[in-house]
């Protein structure tokens, strides 16, 4: 994989990623060799990652609200180009309206859905919910793209399990070497 073309297209048009407001997002701790930091935070923490897995590809997000902040808007489009499988793949939103318009008002065929099934060639969703893991990594691993953002500094204050282990996200981006801390 050419990591600095990776950046390059998902930065394309993006001047500064703004990270102020009342998201606070979580460090990305990048573990695989397919993994590549695409944003980090004032003291070189990584807040927004990417990689491959398989034969699909993985965009981690640090807080997912930023997957509806119009200050994300270019970065957004970017990184469901880069995901798609095919030009013309259908783009699956789950819980993310702000996102499924700003996707649909910049051409991507767009299908709001409330879990994943199978029928998009990108999957954008948050990283609270893992009844999914083992079908969302099947996914990526044939060829599919899938966005996900969240923040596991909360989880791991109301749980007392291990976070790079049992925190939801992570048994999806895990495998891609990006890891929710």
């Amino acid at each position: 994989m050419n990591f600095e073309a990776v950046y390059k297209n998902l930065v394309r048009g993006v001047e500064k990623f703004h990270f102020e407001g009342s998201a606070v997002p979580c460090q990305l701790l990048l573990a695989g060799d397919m993994a590549v930091p695409v944003a980090s935070g004032p003291t070189g923490q990584v807040l927004i990652a990417a990689s491959r897995y398989g034969d699909g590809r993985v965009v981690v997000m640090g807080h997912e609200e930023y997957m509806q902040d119009p200050k994300f808007h270019q970065f957004l489009q970017n990184a469901i180009k880069w995901l798609k499988p095919q030009q013309d793949a259908v783009v699956g939103v789950c819980k993310k309206p702000q996102l499924a318009n700003h996707l649909s008002k910049t051409g991507s065929k767009v299908k709001s859905l409330h879990r994943y099934d199978g029928s998009v060639g990108v999957f954008c969703c948050d990283a609270y919910d893992d009844h999914q893991a083992a079908e969302l990594v099947e996914f990526v691993k044939g060829g599919g793209g899938l966005l996900i953002g969240g923040q596991a500094w909360h989880w791991a204050y109301t749980h007392k399990e291990d976070v790079l282990h049992s925190f939801p996200g992570n048994k999806i981006t895990g495998v891609a070497g990006i890891y929710f801390t």
